[in-house]
């Protein structure tokens, strides 16, 4: 399928810059993901699954690919960027398509603010002259610059920051060999990393487990690059796939190492700067002082993917004039980029972190993206198996219903202020709805109107 024409079939205009190849997609949404969040929670993970990081890990991407696969399926109908809000529009209902993707806006809220608190306190632990506000300032302002001048530019910036996250793993996990040959271990090979049947609890795995699935969210935003991508929507399902298991290799390779050095989860002083503690271990303070640096730089970096996933969320549903078109589906004229959904996500990004903590915000998180994954399965099933009547039952039926039912354990499964501020947001835009339909006639009709079925998109996916 041309995804140009796909675009204008849709009622569209291509608008946006095409320039983004597979490994910008890959390196995106691993920038996304932040892989070394397997660091810096892994003592709470630790004392959560009873140290068995590895297994909750290896559940998280049991979970988290159902879902993965659907997002691949609902690309290829619906090449356009509004992703989650777009497809569920689309194929279940104008109404909770809009839901969806006001609800995910909560997540690329918040993901922004937490990695913007989270790189300030690193930074500022590495340079204490600089105050925490200073530091969220000089996080934000280039941030929110790069995204304006393009996706191409993000992407070099993403690539170079991918590459020393990369080199900071390889150097703990070579550590991890040299300190483990030396003997001060049970050896590079120990079922003890992934399974100690004196503290394996399978409740606690699963425990761990909901907190291993955050470690998988934004993947899903690559699809709201979709319009700026050179070629098909083939290559953002292989994007997807992609950079989840390449994401699940650090993942993995972080736990077990991890336990491997310190099997011992109980003996943390401050679980939440475990794996301080076991980088100085194995590697001395050179190597603590560089995964400090280089988790300070990208969580600006996952900040910046935040940013723009949220503007392009943000400039779909203007550009449906569902949200005000003028503003949000505003485009600059050179960069061709959303530019004040930018600088809007910019101001709330600033703003959360300035005044909100770390601990609020983790604990806040991960809401948004559950719901917009169970929105996006339903969307697999109404549009293959119910609309378009196809009979790949385990790839259009039992997957996406998997990972619905998945994804709502997990949701119910959170903590209880997640809950809270999530279910309150939803009623939120559901009184937007109201409150839009009542005040103007042309709100059903615009809901009608951007849910048309494109007539390319029967073709059923893979």
């Amino acid at each position: 399928m041309d995804q140009k024409v796909s675009v204008e079939s849709f009622g569209y205009k291509q608008e946006l810059k095409r320039s983004l190849s597979v490994r910008d997609l890959v390196i995106f949404g691993i920038v996304f993901m932040a892989p070394l969040s397997s660091m810096t929670l892994f003592g709470v993970m630790s004392q959560i699954s009873q140290g068995h990081n590895f297994l909750s890990y290896a559940f998280g991407f049991i979970a988290v690919i159902f879902t993965a696969l659907s997002y691949g399926k609902m690309v290829k109908a619906y090449p356009i960027a509004g992703s989650t809000y777009s497809y569920t529009q689309r194929s279940v209902n104008p109404k909770l398509g809009f839901l969806a993707g006001w609800v995910m806006l909560l997540d690329y809220f918040l993901i922004p603010m937490l990695l913007y608190v989270v790189s300030s306190n690193f930074a500022n632990a590495l340079f204490p002259a600089i105050p925490i506000w200073g530091w969220v300032l000089i996080y934000l302002i280039p941030v929110t610059i790069i995204n304006i001048i393009g996706v191409d530019v993000a992407a070099k910036v993403n690539f170079i920051i991918t590459g020393l996250m990369i080199i900071a793993i390889f150097a703990f996990v070579f550590a991890g060999v040299k300190f483990a040959i030396t003997g001060e271990t049970v050896g590079i090979f120990s079922l003890q990393a992934i399974y100690n049947p004196d503290t394996f609890s399978l409740g606690a795995v699963i425990s761990g487990s909901v907190l291993a699935v955050s470690s998988y969210l934004g993947f899903d935003a690559i699809t709201t690059l979709s319009e700026e991508v050179e070629g098909t929507s083939e290559k953002i399902s292989k994007a997807i796939i992609i950079a989840c298991v390449i994401e699940t290799v650090i993942l993995l390779s972080v736990a077990y190492f991890g336990a491997l050095v310190a099997p011992d989860f109980n003996s943390f002083s401050n679980p939440d700067t475990a794996f301080f503690d076991i980088s100085m271990t194995v590697g001395g303070s050179a190597l603590q002082t560089y995964v400090a640096l280089i988790i300070a730089i990208s969580g600006a970096a996952t900040a910046m993917a935040g940013q723009s996933a949220a503007s392009r969320l943000l400039y779909g549903m203007g550009r449906d004039k569902l949200i005000p078109a003028k503003f949000f589906a505003y485009l600059h004229p050179k960069y061709k980029t959303p530019t004040y959904s930018v600088l809007f996500m910019g101001i709330i990004g600033g703003m959360g972190a300035l005044v909100m903590t770390m601990g609020t915000l983790a604990e806040m998180v991960t809401f948004g993206g559950l719901f917009g994954f169970i929105c996006v399965n339903l969307s697999v099933i109404s549009h293959y198996f119910i609309k378009n009547k196809s009979r790949k039952i385990i790839s259009h039926l039992i997957f996406p219903l998997l990972g619905m039912i998945i994804c709502t354990f997990i949701l119910f499964s959170m903590a209880p202020l997640s809950k809270t501020v999530g279910f309150i947001w939803m009623g939120l835009g559901i009184l937007y709805i109201v409150i839009r339909s009542v005040l103007s006639k042309d709100f059903q009709g615009l809901l009608e109107k951007n849910s048309i079925i494109n007539p390319e998109s029967n073709v059923e996916a893979s």
